[in-house]
């Protein structure tokens, strides 16, 4: 009987411990440089010596959004439409950051992405000082960065 009680005991624990292992092992939020948990950040300059400007949801307009955070460093109080030079996304749902030229709901013009804990620092030139606006989307099969 004794042994019955020890294997029904351990069988429960094994239970109750592959149960938390999968609850602790859900995705956690994934932390982009110098960028809040659960927001999507673009960046004046770089990363880590420039003014920010954070975003929790889509912004279709950045026209009235101005580099408001880290505002003591250059691009403080800047516009953020076409002013954007890197980005980092700290999405706590796995979600990308799109980024776009159009204004509006003109997603037409996608430039770069970034995925969820990841960033850039400095867009390639080609790509820097044009974000206009930015989609936030469940993850997609586009190369992101």
């Amino acid at each position: 009987m004794r042994a019955r009680k020890k294997l029904a005991v351990v069988s429960a624990l094994t239970a109750v411990a592959a149960s938390a292992g999968m609850l602790f092992g859900a995705s956690p939020a994934s932390a982009g440089p110098n960028c809040a948990s659960g927001y999507h950040c673009v960046f004046y300059l770089g990363i880590n010596d420039s003014a920010r400007h954070s975003y929790f949801d889509s912004d279709t307009d950045f026209g009235n959004d101005t580099f408001n955070q880290l505002t003591s460093r250059a691009g403080g109080g800047q516009v953020v439409h076409n002013n954007v030079d890197s980005a980092s996304n700290s999405s706590s749902g796995n979600y990308e950051s799109h980024y776009y030229t159009g204004v509006g709901s003109d997603w037409g013009g996608f430039l770069f992405c970034v995925n969820p804990g990841s960033s850039i620092d400095y867009l390639p030139s080609s790509l820097q000082n044009r974000a206009s606006s930015l989609q936030v989307r469940a993850r997609t099969s586009i190369h992101c960065y």
